[in-house]
């Protein structure tokens, strides 16, 4: 595979954070969107310039319209030969039954994941379409593998959205050259989950396939470079 302009949303933090170091690492230009957190963005950035790699954090509400275009106009997309988008963004969460969860707990959820998702894929599909090639993936979970655990229904209802979109995408533009698919990993410890209740995540873990964020990133790598073709929408374990 050529080198690509990689774009990673949540891509400063946890999972993110692998994912833009490794495909950095293998070469190509990474464009790391992040939200708030500047001191995890000022970190990536710091690892980009001690190994002399071609990436960079850059500020972006996924969910603001209004930011759109500003992301269009970078010359690291506006200039790219190739795009790959990998959205990766997932709003923060504490797992709570559902009589403790108030609407807003959805619509954040769906806020980041599935306006997101179609924000920066409508920001970036005409560049793909008129060079007959590119990637759309989206980040999902192993939770929607099956009943999701204990206290999961707002992020489940967004990822599963996310999901649908995806598969639309797929049916959509994988016949006009561009690829599409989603990857799944399973439990991780992350920024996200950090303060989580620890006989909750003991659960969760016992329950669910556990994933390392860098083994979940190189796979991930793999599946973008790989030859086989992957435009249909399938959903790739982690």
């Amino acid at each position: 595979m050529q080198t690509s302009t990689v774009i990673v949303t949540g891509g400063t933090k946890g999972l993110g954070r692998e994912i833009s170091l490794a495909f950095a690492r293998r070469g190509h230009h990474v464009l790391a969107l992040y939200h708030r957190d500047e001191q995890s963005a000022a970190k990536l950035d710091a690892d980009f310039a001690a190994e002399k790699l071609a990436g960079r954090a850059f500020r972006h509400d996924v969910a603001d319209a209004g930011e759109n275009a500003a992301v269009w106009t970078l010359p690291e997309i506006r200039e790219a030969s190739s795009l790959v988008l990998i959205h990766n963004a997932c709003a923060a969460f504490e797992p709570k039954p559902l009589h403790l969860l108030a609407w807003e707990d959805f619509d954040t959820g769906l806020q980041v994941a599935l306006k997101g998702g179609w924000l920066r894929a409508r920001a970036l599909l005409r560049p793909m379409l008129a060079a007959k090639r590119g990637h759309l993936v989206t980040v999902l979970s192993t939770a929607l593998h099956g009943p999701p655990p204990k206290g999961f229904t707002a992020y489940a209802a967004a990822k599963a959205a996310l999901r649908a979109f995806t598969q639309s995408l797929a049916v959509e533009y994988a016949p006009r050259g561009l690829k599409v698919f989603s990857v799944s990993p399973g439990f991780m410890e992350t920024a996200l989950t950090a303060n989580w209740n620890a006989q909750l995540k003991s659960g969760i873990r016992a329950a669910a396939s556990v994933t390392d964020p860098a083994h979940a990133a190189g796979r991930l790598l793999e599946l973008v470079e790989s030859a086989a073709t992957r435009g249909q929408g399938e959903d790739y374990p982690l």
